[in-house]
């Protein structure tokens, strides 16, 4: 008899882990983070590598939300180059996160004053409809690595509504 009990545990253990992976993130194409630099001090020489290291960041962070399940732009390089700046396109990168199959789209620029003061700005909108699902936004301070990853993080932790909203709940774009 203990058997069968020992039996049953399993089972509902085995359950829980496959009721917990068919409700998979929906796939969320997240686009590389710009720079919209008006400070007119010359570019640091590490700028694309700390572009890089904020989006690699942001894609973690909203990963770890368990409602976010980022999908990889690679094949789409080119494409996606293409629509730069993103922050003036009017949604241009939507079909490039439609072709590859995602739910939502994430795009994301630092608006750059000086080398002390940044704003960044962080949209996720849905790919069907382009309605704006959220608009994370905030100032950050310091123009290093440390600053934007230390912006991105706080912005995904206490900006990012607590559930997906509706498109009508949030801000577009």
């Amino acid at each position: 008899m203990p058997s069968t009990v020992l039996a049953w545990i399993v089972a509902g253990v085995v359950c829980a882990v496959g009721c917990t992976e068919a409700t998979a993130a929906p796939a969320t194409a997240i686009f590389p983070f710009e720079i919209y630099d008006t400070s007119g001090e010359p570019p640091r020489p590490d700028l694309t590598e700390r572009l890089a290291m904020a989006t690699r960041v942001l894609s973690e962070a909203l990963e770890k939300t368990g409602r976010y399940s980022p999908i990889d732009l690679g094949p789409f390089s080119a494409d996606v180059a293409a629509t730069s700046p993103r922050y003036l396109c009017g949604d241009c990168f939507l079909p490039i996160a439609r072709r590859a199959g995602a739910a939502y789209a994430v795009a994301s620029v630092v608006h750059k004053v000086s080398s002390l003061i940044s704003s960044m700005d962080i949209w996720i909108l849905d790919v069907s409809s382009g309605a704006g699902v959220a608009h994370l936004n905030g100032q950050i301070r310091g123009d290093t690595a440390e600053a934007y990853e230390h912006g991105v993080r706080f912005l995904v932790r206490n900006r990012l509504p607590p559930d997906t909203p509706s498109g009508d709940d949030a801000a577009a774009k």
